[in-house]
């Protein structure tokens, strides 16, 4: 921002109407006051950085002439303006994109070109800082927006910034960033209004979820998008502390998987947790976080929940209670009538009331708004005669029906029968999607459109432009055969570049359709999918014979995945691949009419899991969902094939050279985990022994850190196999292997002692789960073995005494540890772990149980899966101790936890209940006349 110069101040005369509805003009400004207002004040754009010139350096110019040139005569006010605009910049953005630079001027030289007068500029020499900061501030904000790709990227990380652009875009649409985007949201303040009281409610007025349904196209997403960065903004400018999590489903690529979306939430509101393995437990944790007491505000907004991939669950929402936890704040949105609103509805306590806001239509002053908003962006402008059958539309109620009616206008060629042409509109969304579709089939290659539609329709995560463009390319083979069987052969070469559509061909079709398409994740890819669901259940309709008959509906279906398929087959960008191509031989194996093209896609899918690429990409040493699930998915006594298949690969890479011991042992390593995750815990635990022998036999193959690391996993991996392999009964046989399973946490614990790394928290955290488990093993071994056994085992070597106080000792340790590393809910497990150390010490095992339980109500609350083990934990000490009063009142405690944190039918709920069942139980029930079931 230079002296003491603002420039044209504009009336309205001198503008045109849609210019001043679309960037929202305030008369008095100046254009770049507007500039500023527009592109950076309002959004608080935080790519805007702040230059303000210092002025003092006109006191050392001398020349009234060159003076002139700085400062604006013919505008008395522009000090005054240029001050208030300074002092509004300074308050509303952080210090560190305002920055006051000094130059001076270099007298006699001026800065000349080619679009100025021939006089030139007066030249100024800027603060040797100035550079700086700006070179600075764009590195700053290219770095955090394209950060480099130094190791592998977090996918929750790229996933939230994905959502948050498609937030921001959607934002646009409320925000007011031009008419086009407004017109989706004139009507909804009132929503809007409510959702900001909920979230902000300091009271705790309400504790229920807060549910905004509607029917498809009413704008429930804008309304989304609005209220997440309104209470994003909100925590920006409260200095009370607030989580906001947003996740807009079918945004982003794997955004429909309820899996992703509960671990991503667990992963925004907790970074360093351990995500659960599967579905079931990811959902009871999210239940509890959402259940417990938080100190900080927690805001969840989650929006066309009815989206959500079905999956086959008991309990459906069951990872939604009923009633929320103090500080909880949780908005969803989606189809009223949904098969996720029924399930909410069937709720025992469920009120409508005070759960729901309808997004209602709207009244005729609002969307007469909308018309002229949006036509006026183009000049353009209906009689009163042509706007009266228009809102008498019953569909116009809907605003997404209204911008495709207006858009229909505004390209409608004849004036003069604009009415007749109103008249003739369909009056729903997906009749006039259909009539809008079949004007385009007319004014475009009709061919070429409809498999555009269709590609997008049987595609998982949309289509890049240039994968269109490839596949369109052969147009003879676009169109639909019936009771086609086009086989490809077993191998099709890998194309790196194929012949693309001409662009004149492709510029027709999207021309048309780019209405309905939108930039789908990462923006600069150019992936596109449909701006919206409904548009899908017409292409379904029109194009796909959904609505004839089942049969019929699968097989054009499985024709377009099939065309997917063969292409992501020969497909150069591995990458896509992975997304794409096992997706597509799943749907045609489930739906395939004959038996031998299951076998066919089967064999595929399994050549493809074959390939170590895939390995590498797919696989996640937490847990690998998405292979296991593919694996299981491709045919008979699959986990077998898998292991065998990878076993071949590493005995292959043992004989070539190129593979170095590390890359082997790594992939050992892989593989192993990958086994045990699918409960193969045997063979995981012969291909973990492999590698660590070959670590172990040849130490010169490996830099010394390098090795002790991969010693270090290794021993923990195998002693956490050992473990899972005990049986679920105790007894003295099983003591040799306990003895076996500290010896190799003791060589874990052993590593990391002598590494000088134990304050590095990723071996902290792992020092302190090797001393939580190795003390757990110590007690198994006391809790299995009576004098004569114990005797017969460790006579002259240690007592039991001992053993137990060096356990008690470890898990103090691991206890301290999970406490400096904030992981409380490993904490409250250790404390469990000291618990069992002091079996037969009834007052001391139910002192540590208490303290443990109203610890665990503090931070996760009540409905904890903690709360169950220790309630349980509780009353087998009780009956340990006789006392069968009270071990059924925590066994029945544990009953009632595990009902709502597990489910009612989950083994672990049934595993409460029968112990209920028990004879002495169910007569003490009985008794007192507790129901039963």
């Amino acid at each position: 921002m230079t002296c003491k110069r603002i420039g044209w101040i504009p009336v309205a005369a001198e503008l045109p109407p849609n210019l001043l509805d679309s960037y929202q003009l305030v008369f008095g400004l100046s254009v770049t006051e507007m500039e500023i207002v527009h592109a950076a004040y309002r959004i608080e754009n935080p790519n805007a950085l702040f230059l303000i010139r210092d002025d003092s350096f006109l006191n050392e110019i001398e020349d009234e002439s060159i003076r002139k040139e700085f400062i604006d005569e013919t505008q008395p006010q522009a000090d005054t303006k240029l001050d208030v605009l300074k002092d509004k910049i300074k308050s509303h953005f952080s210090e560190d994109r305002v920055f006051t630079y000094k130059c001076e001027y270099v007298p006699g030289e001026r800065l000349y070109s080619d679009y100025m007068t021939k006089k030139g500029r007066p030249k100024l020499k800027l603060d040797e800082n100035f550079s700086k900061i700006v070179l600075d501030f764009f590195k700053k904000r290219i770095g955090e927006q394209y950060p480099p790709v130094t190791k592998q990227v977090d996918k929750y990380l790229d996933a939230a910034f994905h959502h948050e652009a498609f937030m921001r875009s959607r934002c646009e649409v409320i925000l007011g960033a031009n008419k086009r985007s407004r017109d989706m949201v004139v009507g909804r303040e009132d929503i809007l209004e409510e959702i900001s009281k909920y979230v902000e409610d300091v009271n705790e007025t309400s504790r229920y979820p807060k549910l905004i349904i509607g029917e498809a196209g009413a704008g429930k997403s804008s309304i989304m998008a609005k209220a997440a960065r309104t209470a994003l903004l909100q925590m920006d400018r409260s200095s009370r502390l607030c989580k906001v999590f947003f996740h807009f489903v079918g945004a982003v690529p794997n955004s429909t998987s309820l899996l992703e979306i509960l671990r991503r939430f667990l992963k925004e509101i907790q970074p360093d947790t351990d995500l659960p393995e599967t579905l079931e437990e990811t959902e009871q944790v999210v239940r509890s976080e959402l259940t417990r007491n938080h100190s900080d505000r927690i805001v969840i907004f989650i929006d066309a929940l009815n989206q959500v991939d079905e999956e086959t669950r008991v309990e459906p929402m069951f990872w939604l209670p009923e009633v929320l936890g103090q500080n909880v704040r949780c908005v969803l949105s989606l189809i009223t009538d949904s098969e996720p609103h029924k399930a909410l509805k069937k709720r025992n306590d469920f009120q409508s009331e005070k759960v729901e806001i309808p997004v209602l239509d709207l009244d005729a002053k609002k969307r007469l708004e909308i018309v002229n908003g949006y036509l006026g962006l183009f000049s353009k402008t209906l009689t009163a005669e042509q706007v009266v059958p228009l809102l008498a539309k019953k569909a116009s109620n809907n605003p997404l029906w209204l911008r495709i009616a207006c858009e229909e206008l505004r390209l409608y060629g004849d004036f003069g029968s604009v009415t007749e042409y109103v008249m003739l509109m369909e009056d729903t969304l997906k009749g006039l999607l259909q009539q809008v579709l079949r004007r385009f089939e007319k004014e475009t290659d009709r061919v070429l459109l409809i498999s555009t539609l269709c590609l997008l329709e049987a595609s998982r995560f949309g289509l890049l432009e240039f994968e269109l463009l490839e596949i369109l390319k052969d147009r003879e083979s676009l169109e639909f055969r019936e009771n086609s069987r086009e086989c490809c052969p077993e191998e099709s070469p890998v194309t790196e570049k194929r012949p693309r559509l001409p662009s004149a061909d492709w510029a027709s079709v999207y021309r048309n359709l780019r209405i309905f398409l939108r930039p789908y994740g990462n923006p600069s890819e150019g992936r596109l999918d449909f701006y919206h669901s409904t548009l899908k259940e017409v292409v379904q309709d029109m194009y796909l014979d959904r609505q004839k008959s089942e049969a019929s509906y699968n097989e054009r279906l499985c024709w377009w995945h099939k065309k997917l398929a063969v292409y992501y087959r020969s497909s150069g960008t591995f990458e896509r691949k992975v997304e794409e191509y096992p997706h597509h031989l799943l749907f045609l194996k489930n739906h395939s009419r004959g038996s031998e093209d299951k076998r066919f896609y089967c064999k595929w899918l399994q050549d493809f899991l074959r390939d170590m690429k895939t390995f590498k990409q797919l696989f996640n040493d937490e847990f690998s969902e998405t292979l296991l699930f593919y694996w299981r998915e491709s045919g008979d006594e699959n986990y077998e094939q898998m292991c065998k298949w990878y076993v071949g690969e590493i005995r292959a890479m043992q004989k070539d050279f190129a593979y170095t011991p590390s890359d082997i042992t790594e992939r050992f390593e892989d593989v192993s985990r990958l086994v045990v995750q699918a409960g193969k815990y045997k063979d995981g635990l012969a291909l973990a022994e492999e590698c660590i022998d070959m670590v172990e036999k040849f130490p010169d193959q490996f830099e010394k850190e390098e090795r002790n690391e991969k010693l270090m996993y290794l021993y923990g991996h195998i002693a956490r196999i050992k473990s899972l392999l005990l049986p679920p009964t105790q007894s003295a046989k099983e003591i040799p292997e306990l003895q076996a399973i500290i010896e190799l946490h003791s060589k874990a614990i052993q590593i990391i002692n002598s590494s000088g790394k134990k304050d590095d928290k990723k071996y902290k955290k792992f020092l302190a789960l090797q001393l939580d488990k190795t003390a757990y093993a110590r007690g198994g071994i006391a809790s299995r073995s009576d004098e004569l056994t114990w005797s017969n085992l460790f006579s002259g070597k240690k007592t039991k005494k001992e053993m137990i106080d060096q356990g008690r000792k470890e898990v103090e340790m691991a206890i301290g540890l999970y406490q400096e590393l904030k992981d409380f809910g490993r904490e409250l497990g250790a404390q469990i772990t000291k618990a069992t150390l002091y079996r037969g010490n009834k007052d001391e095992q139910l002192e540590i149980y208490e303290k443990t339980r109203q610890r665990c109500c503090q931070i996760f609350g009540e409905e904890h899966h903690l709360m169950c083990t220790l309630c349980f934990n509780t009353g087998i000490v009780y009956e340990d101790a006789k006392d069968t009063a009270n071990a059924y009142e925590y066994f029945r405690k544990a009953l009632s936890i595990g009902s709502k944190v597990f489910g009612p039918k989950h083994r672990m709920t049934q595993m409460y209940r029968d112990t209920l069942k028990e004879k002495k139980y169910a007569a003490l029930a009985k008794k007192q006349g507790d129901a039963t079931d």
